[in-house]
């Protein structure tokens, strides 16, 4: 069974490119996330030398601003092109209509041409809101050019039930971001999936019965660790990714 392990990092640790790599290679990750402004030529020398990916690109967000969308995305296929990133990284602020599903499938083009792929994300807070839902983006996007992205803290916090798990066509998955939490202390989800996440296994989360679902169905892929947690921002990050990788690794191989 081929499980590879990936890194999303934390927007507010403030590191560049070369040092992200360095990280992810040290830590035992094979591909580490890059937001647009740090994906250039000199980000794409820095993962080469480390032998490390770019698995995904952060982030589009498809607002209701036809104009900027279109700029956004064009900055990131540009982006995408100069790394080698797989997966654009896409949530929805607005639901999907047939005017957006249009949108959606000019973007997926555009990131193709880029050789790049969109990864759509549900979650409580957007317009996407489950499994079922990631997968309508999916198809107005082309199945070759999309993917479903599962967030472990948006499949346990919103919508989607265990039987789309059980029952999502393994072939329209992109890539799982995993992650527990601790019980919510208030209403702000924002707040709780920004800055409330904890490692692996030290949640709520029912992370046994996440895993094996996928796994006991056959599937293969890529895995990224992603955590925002206030307190976790006091580890250095070499100690966090080790963390993160020990307590990832218990539960994919």
């Amino acid at each position: 069974m081929s499980i590879e392990l990936a890194l999303t990092p934390d927007s507010r640790w403030g590191l560049d490119a070369s040092v992200l790599a360095n990280l992810a290679r040290e830590t035992g990750f094979s591909a580490v996330g890059l937001g647009v402004r740090q994906a250039d030529e000199e980000a794409a020398a820095s993962l080469a030398v480390n032998r490390v990916r770019c698995h995904e690109l952060l982030a589009f967000v498809l607002g209701r601003n036809g104009e900027a969308n279109l700029r956004h995305a064009q900055e990131l296929a540009e982006a995408a092109d100069a790394v080698r990133a797989e997966w654009v990284l896409t949530t929805f602020a607005v639901p999907i209509t047939r005017d957006s599903a249009r949108a959606i499938a000019r973007f997926a083009a555009m990131f193709a041409e880029a050789g790049a792929k969109m990864a759509a994300e549900f979650s409580p807070l957007g317009g996407v809101t489950s499994i079922p839902a990631a997968l309508a983006v999916v198809e107005a996007a082309g199945f070759d050019r999309a993917g479903v992205l599962i967030d472990s803290w948006h499949f346990f916090r919103g919508d989607s039930t265990w039987e789309n798990l059980e029952t999502v066509p393994l072939e329209r998955l992109a890539y799982v971001q995993f992650d527990d939490a601790l019980e919510p202390v208030s209403d702000d989800a924002l707040d709780e999936t920004m800055n409330r996440r904890v490692m692996p296994g030290d949640g709520v989360f029912d992370l046994e019965r996440f895993t094996s679902t996928l796994l006991d169905r056959g599937w293969q892929g890529l895995v990224s660790v992603e955590v925002l947690s206030d307190d976790l921002r006091r580890l250095s990050t070499p100690e966090f990714a080790r963390i993160a990788y020990e307590k990832t690794t218990r539960y994919w191989r």
